[in-house]
């Protein structure tokens, strides 16, 4: 058994990043085409690195000093969200992963940076609202309860009467680390991309995983 797995055993609930361990939230919408959207709703010239950023969260962050106007860019990003996640293709695995929690009794709550509009779009589109517990994601432009930052892992705590020694993060970010240490719940960190294992393990997550399916073991608990 992996240690990925043996963490799973020892825990009852679930905290799961949505934007990587669930699908690609901007793999069919390209998150460049958001942030120039984004960009086209300040009145003045931005920053070069404003202006230059390909994320859409850059844009935020930096509307969040003109007041009304984050909450306008905030919005917008929230509807340009759902329209990603309508064509965003999914993780492999992440179904069958998260079929396998449900049938082992343990509960999944989304716990995302993204809007919970867009987690909830999604699940609904893809048959999956049955398999999540619960959604704690971005309702505001207050960026100060985003990760890394444990608020968000702490309100999914609380909504599920759970305590955080019995709650796991699985999530593919130094953010989603440094959330979940915060919070004091242990974390699986998902290392999807080349480099990834390499920058996360400094931050020291519980384990590290390559592939969402690493998360039963050798797979014979999908069946």
């Amino acid at each position: 058994m992996t240690q990925a797995a043996e963490i799973l055993d020892r825990s009852r609930v679930v905290l799961l990043d949505f934007d990587g361990p669930v699908c690609a939230v901007f793999g069919g919408m390209s998150n460049q085409d958001v942030a120039v959207e984004l960009r086209a709703l300040f009145p003045e010239p931005l920053p070069e690195g404003i202006e230059q950023s390909p994320d859409p969260f850059d844009v935020l962050e930096y509307a969040t000093q003109f007041g009304d106007l984050a909450t306008q860019v905030e919005e917008r990003l929230r509807q340009l969200e759902v329209r990603a996640v309508s064509v965003a293709p999914a993780t492999p695995g992440a179904t069958d992963v998260l079929e396998a929690l449900q049938r082992r009794g343990l509960s999944v709550v989304i716990v995302s940076n993204n809007s919970e509009a867009a987690v909830r779009a999604y699940l609904h589109a893809n048959g999956l609202e049955a398999l999540a517990q619960g959604v704690s994601a971005r309702t505001s432009a207050e960026l100060a309860e985003l990760k890394p930052s444990p608020f968000l892992l702490q309100q999914a705590i609380t909504n599920i009467t759970a305590d955080a020694a019995e709650c796991v993060m699985v999530g593919d970010s130094a953010t989603d680390i440094q959330a979940a240490h915060a919070a004091g719940t242990a974390v699986i960190a998902y290392a999807n991309k080349p480099g990834k294992r390499d920058r996360f393990t400094p931050h020291r997550p519980s384990a590290i995983i390559e592939h969402m399916t690493d998360l039963l073991g050798d797979g014979s608990a999908l069946t």
